[in-house]
């Protein structure tokens, strides 16, 4: 018979620090024991551990374990971007013999704790959805944030991409010829300098208003040299390959692909745009095939990329289904009042 006994009145909660090698340790161990996702890249433990370190930019990351008999069997994550309402619970792990017995329930207590401390009055959080035709998925995370009052946001789910290079090889017909025109660039982790603010400009772009943002040098590279850092400390490497309009000089667009240090078969397809005065011209097909084939050619393991699009942003979608990603999954976003949970 399964154990029904509520815990959560005899767990503690303790910060998760990387200076705590037995804390940190069970956090690892319990993170590949409640691994929930099939086909998702195991987690790396230098990853994890600088990600204890060095938060994103401009964000503040609080991290806690929960303890039952000094034994760690939960584990809670909440992001705090700056000047938002919001916070987002980017992880909340049960070991997987001990769900259904109030650990769930304390986590999120304890989030929601977090976050009217942090005076955000939302609390975020995300699920994975199985798609028409795609693998299933374990429907309980669903029902556990609606079962605690969570709202499904409004706007684009997550689409959730992967592209197996031992079935597809979207280099077989090699990488298209640039437009006339136009040259390529490539950098590695560290942006240089020349492209660290061009970079953070074409990220701007993204958005829909139509105006130029204008360049400030001091803010632009803050931004991307705060995100090498996190980058840098949790031991990851990254590929870029940007594409420049020789007439004018200017960066057109860019695609970065970055692997963390415990996982060589793995590879995150990142970021990629192009600006909306150089679209059209099959920029970011070539420069996302452009940039694999450097990324294959200085890590022969990779096997595996991973990458996720809005479900709105056709474009790249249709982008991603050319190379030979294949849809997984659907990433759902929900939202929580930041309250007391009682």
């Amino acid at each position: 018979m399964t154990d029904s006994t509520d815990l959560a009145p005899e767990l503690s909660f303790v910060p998760l620090s990387a200076d705590d090698d037995d804390t940190a340790g069970q956090w690892l161990q319990l993170m590949a024991e409640a691994d929930d996702v099939p086909g998702a890249a195991p987690p790396c433990s230098v990853d994890m551990i600088g990600s204890l370190r060095f938060a994103p930019p401009a964000t503040v990351l609080e991290d806690w374990a929960a303890l039952h008999d000094g034994q760690v069997v939960g584990a809670l994550r909440i992001a705090l971007p700056n000047g938002a309402p919001v916070a987002r619970v980017d992880q909340l792990l049960v070991h997987p013999k001990l769900r259904r017995r109030g650990v769930g329930r304390a986590l999120f207590g304890k989030a929601r704790e977090l976050a009217a401390a942090h005076g955000r009055t939302t609390l975020a959080g995300m699920t994975v959805e199985p798609l028409e035709g795609g693998p299933a998925r374990d429907p309980a995370p669903a029902a556990f944030v609606a079962a605690l009052g969570g709202v499904r946001a409004d706007g684009p789910s997550g689409l959730h991409q992967w592209l197996d290079l031992r079935r597809h090889d979207p280099l077989a017909d090699g990488v298209p010829a640039l437009p006339e025109g136009y040259g390529l660039v490539r950098w590695g982790t560290v942006t240089p300098d020349a492209y660290a603010v061009p970079v953070s400009l074409l990220e701007q772009s993204l958005g829909d208003s139509g105006a130029e943002p204008e360049p400030d040098q001091e803010v632009e590279t803050s931004y991307a040299r705060a995100f090498e850092t996190m980058r840098v400390g949790r031991g990851r490497r990254a590929y870029h390959t940007g594409v420049v309009h020789r007439a004018s000089g200017t960066l057109a667009g860019y695609t970065s692909v970055s692997k963390t240090t415990g996982n060589p078969q793995y590879a995150l397809q990142g970021m990629t745009v192009v600006h909306r005065g150089h679209r059209g011209h099959g920029l970011g097909l070539l420069l996302k095939l452009s940039n694999l084939e450097n990324v294959l050619r200085q890590e022969p393991a990779v096997r595996l990329l991973e990458t996720a699009n809005a479900e709105d942003n056709h474009s790249m979608i249709a982008v991603n289904r050319a190379m030979g990603f294949v849809p997984q999954d659907r990433w759902v976003s929900w939202t929580f009042g930041a309250g007391s949970s009682d």
